[in-house]
């Protein structure tokens, strides 16, 4: 498990100017919806945003904090 605030932090820490908003989808806190806006994103594929914000929840699916992850992400 891991809290919607340190989640929004660790996406936060590899992308300095995200707005994150994230849902817990099952109450769980372990399933999230994570909906991620950065300008560093338009230069970017969508496999590339993706790519971008699974990198900082890497450490957290691997020890289990997050089971899975729905991520949208967007431009400003």
């Amino acid at each position: 498990m891991i809290s919607i605030e340190n989640l929004i932090a660790l996406v936060q820490s590899g992308i300095p100017d995200a707005e994150v908003n994230v849902m817990d989808k099952t109450g769980m806190m372990d399933h999230f919806i994570i909906h991620v806006t950065s300008s560093q994103f338009e230069t970017m594929n969508v496999m590339e945003r993706h790519r971008a914000v699974q990198a900082t929840l890497n450490a957290a699916m691997a020890d289990g904090r997050i089971h899975a992850a729905e991520i949208k992400t967007a431009t400003p």
